[in-house]
């Protein structure tokens, strides 16, 4: 699971008008995204999108993808579903992983970071990449695969 004390370095703010895009980019990518929402009707303090699927990889009834991208272009796409299956991709200082890691299956733990496949800086390229990815799991039915691909999407 993301925690702000993953974060080996100053990230800066959280960056609304990029949530935007990469809520946006969700909704037109795919039919099982029920809803793209967040923090961000709260302008005084927006921190998340939350995309909810309504199906999931495998057994997965639902998933859930919780973005987090900061005004430095640093990233964190952590996904949750009701198999309480954990990864994520991020983008930020970390020491002892590559500044764009992968926290893998099944319950992304902080000190298991791998490199990341996604090379991509930006937003709306990222979020296609992530949703790729997913889709391609999803469709496999299989976690097997999530962080393999030359630089998506």
């Amino acid at each position: 699971m993301f925690h702000e004390d993953d974060l080996d370095g100053d990230v800066g703010s959280p960056d609304v008008r990029v949530l935007k895009q990469v809520s946006e980019a969700f909704l037109k990518l795919d039919g099982l995204v029920d809803e793209a929402s967040t923090g961000l009707n709260d302008l005084i303090d927006p921190q998340e999108l939350h995309v909810h699927f309504d199906d999931g990889i495998g057994d997965a009834e639902w998933a859930r993808f919780d973005v987090r991208w900061y005004r430095s272009g640093c990233y964190s796409f952590h996904h949750i579903d009701s198999e309480g299956v954990n990864f994520r991709w991020d983008c930020h200082p970390k020491d002892g992983a590559p500044r764009r890691h992968f926290h893998p299956v099944p319950d992304a733990p902080s000190n298991d970071a791998e490199e990341s496949c996604i090379e991509e800086r930006e937003p709306k390229v990222v979020a296609r990449a992530v949703h790729k990815l997913w889709r391609r799991a999803y469709e496999e039915g299989s976690l097997k695969h999530l962080n393999k691909a030359e630089n998506p999407p």
